[in-house]
């Protein structure tokens, strides 16, 4: 049985996106090929401009932990030749799907205590040490502690 983080993050990579590969912590790709794109991958390290997986609070009075958690949006490579305006259609149409998504099930199925948050940027992402036209979504959860 996953704990309580464990199963939040399961949840996250299971929200389904139109048109683009989610992938679980445990199964993202070091690097992505062009026909794993788009893809959605949540970011597992600390630090730099998004935060990863950050713990940003605990309450064991009331048994809740504050979490912030990266999830990156990733359409096609800086280097595709597409260009920012050729990426900017797209990339503002996956958005708008990732947004209704979330907003469909914003307790992840009952993983979270509260409804998610969410902040973004738009622009060039870098994953696997390649800029990719795309966007970063650092999401605030409050998790249930038994």
């Amino acid at each position: 049985m996953a704990g309580i983080l464990a199963g939040a993050l399961a949840n996250l990579a299971n929200v389904s996106v139109t048109g683009v590969t989610s992938y679980a912590v445990d199964e993202t790709p070091d690097a992505l090929a062009r026909a794993q794109l788009p893809a959605l991958v949540i970011m597992p390290e600390l630090g730099g401009e998004s935060p990863g997986l950050e713990p940003s609070g605990f309450s064991a009075g009331d048994g809740k932990l504050a979490v912030r958690v990266t999830h990156l949006l990733l359409i096609v490579p800086v280097t595709g030749g597409i260009g920012l305006r050729g990426a900017l259609v797209d990339l503002a149409d996956y958005i708008d799907l990732y947004v209704d998504a979330m907003a469909a099930d914003p307790l992840l199925d009952g993983a979270l205590a509260t409804a998610l948050r969410f902040s973004m940027r738009a622009g060039v992402v870098r994953y696997g040490g390649v800029d990719y036209h795309g966007a970063a979504f650092t999401h605030t959860w409050t998790l249930h502690v038994d």
